[in-house]
């Protein structure tokens, strides 16, 4: 009831500001009854089953794609060590081709490594849209359940009785609708 003490008072000091009539709406704001609530979506997501999968998922593939990338490099920087051993040999129009067709695969292998790296950022994107999805039916069944008027982020405030937090509520529930999630 501390809170409603604070709202009915926080209500008052907008009215005495704004100049209104006072009695009428002193009246209503102590009839009003807020429930409110406190979730840390940070602290959600990352006790998330399905999003500790996504992240799983982008690190090896991530992984997988820096190793052929790595491999790819090296096979580029040995054929132009060998261009530059043989610069002498080779006619310098020659030189001067080999060259181009060097940097040209250099800059076909950084365009699709510019390319698999957008693609993870979608991946993960995708997967954190379907968690979002199933976070926010959960919060709508909470809310339902409880009669809550309002949610905060926890984000977002500075301070908040632990009574009002609904944290726990949500990852266990989010984990029960959402165990896993395959990425494609």
């Amino acid at each position: 009831m501390n809170y409603m003490k604070k709202i009915v008072t926080l209500l008052t000091f907008l009215f005495v500001i704004t100049g209104g009539a006072g009695g009428q709406v002193i009246a209503n704001a102590q009839d009003l009854s807020l429930k409110i609530a406190v979730v840390d979506t940070k602290r959600v997501f990352q006790a998330s089953q399905a999003m500790q999968q996504v992240n799983q998922t982008i690190v090896g593939r991530k992984n997988q794609f820096q190793q052929e990338f790595r491999q790819k490099e090296q096979g580029l920087l040995a054929k132009h060590q060998e261009l530059v051993r043989q610069k002498s040999i080779l006619a310098p129009e020659v030189f001067a081709q080999q060259k181009a067709d060097l940097d040209k695969q250099a800059a076909m292998i950084r365009s699709e490594a510019k390319e698999r790296n957008k693609s993870l950022t979608q991946l993960r994107n995708s997967g954190l849209n379907e968690i979002k999805k199933h976070l926010d039916a959960i919060i709508k069944q909470i809310v339902d359940a409880r009669g809550l008027n309002l949610i905060f982020a926890k984000s977002s405030l500075v301070y908040t009785e632990s009574t009002l937090d609904i944290t726990d509520e949500v990852i266990k529930k989010l984990n029960a609708s959402l165990p896993a999630l395959t990425l494609k």
